[in-house]
């Protein structure tokens, strides 16, 4: 039996879209893949859906990274596994590289209770815990990859993962989702965010995490920054503060709500921009936190204006 020939234990589990997202390639470039080349040859599911095995998935892998390389997918299509794996490694040998090191993940959500439980024995991947929401993660953890509960995908949902990714300063996105439409499913398409139908077992979990998200080296990974400030003043307060500080002599409030009202709106638009890379990300995580921490100072100024000048916050009622 050839190496490439699925073993009647190596079960057919994984569906097309799973199988791109955790190798990276499309589906389209996929389907091409197996019918000019014959890369892999997926079982049929009683419903003909395609079904493809760990060994698929790890040919797959191994070809997407040669191709990225530089190698033409008509040259290496036909080898199998074992020549694949070794032709990779001696282009790496040609590549000066880093000091390798496990990817740091955190879970995000109750009902990734097991996966938690199953990650503290990892060797593949430095679990650094489970918490109920974004806000719980400590500033200073210092992630790669977030595991988030997703239950429900909407097509706009990218923008609030987008959101979550820069506010943890993860370079990678993992959505465990239990239903999606296909147009959700399309817009998430990318290198940051990526979908999976619950639940994810840690044999998954680990298979993507070495697949397609290689972590940086520690010296690259920028310093931890302060959290951001929960906002002192809301909008109302700002616009009321802005119409009465014209009645005074002194313009300071008026120009400090200005800057504030700036650096509030610059650190929501930052919190959502999309990034195409990890350095995108870190860069997004980079500005988010330059604002936040920014317009935190701004408002402990205006606070001092506001109690040296005896200004009201609020109009009488």
């Amino acid at each position: 039996m050839s190496d490439d020939q699925p073993a009647l234990d190596d079960e057919a589990k994984f569906r097309i879209g799973a199988v791109c997202r955790m190798t990276g390639l499309s589906q389209h470039v996929l389907r091409v893949w197996e019918k000019r080349y014959g890369v892999v040859r997926p079982r049929r599911a009683s419903n003909q859906r395609r079904l493809y095995s760990e060994r698929d998935i790890d040919k797959l892998a191994l070809l997407k990274q040669l191709v990225d390389r530089g190698h033409a997918i008509g040259s290496i299509a036909r080898l199998d596994r074992a020549e694949l794996a070794r032709r990779l490694q001696q282009s790496r040998d040609l590549t000066p590289s880093l000091p390798a090191r496990k990817a740091r993940v955190l879970l995000l959500g109750p009902s990734l209770a097991t996966l938690a439980a199953a990650c503290g024995d990892s060797e593949q991947i430095d679990y650094l815990g489970l918490y109920d929401e974004a806000v719980d993660v400590d500033t200073a953890t210092r992630a790669d990859v977030a595991v988030v509960e997703w239950p429900s995908l909407h097509p706009d949902a990218g923008v609030d993962a987008t959101r979550i990714a820069n506010r943890l300063g993860v370079s990678h996105l993992l959505l465990v989702y239990d239903y999606a439409p296909g147009a959700a499913l399309a817009r998430l398409d990318g290198e940051r965010i990526v979908a999976l139908r619950a639940p994810l077992d840690l044999a998954t979990l680990e298979s993507l995490v070495m697949r397609r998200f290689a972590p940086a080296r520690d010296e690259d990974i920028a310093e931890p920054v302060p959290p951001a400030p929960p906002r002192r003043y809301d909008d109302r307060t700002l616009a009321f503060l802005a119409t009465y500080s014209t009645s005074v002599a002194c313009e300071c409030p008026h120009h400090l709500v200005q800057l504030i009202t700036s650096l509030a709106r610059f650190e929501a638009y930052s919190a959502e921009c999309e990034s195409r890379n990890a350095a995108d990300a870190e860069l997004h995580a980079l500005l988010y936190a330059t604002a936040s921490q920014a317009r935190g100072r701004m408002e402990q100024a205006l606070a001092r204006v506001i109690e040296h000048e005896g200004l009201p916050t609020a109009p009488p009622a």
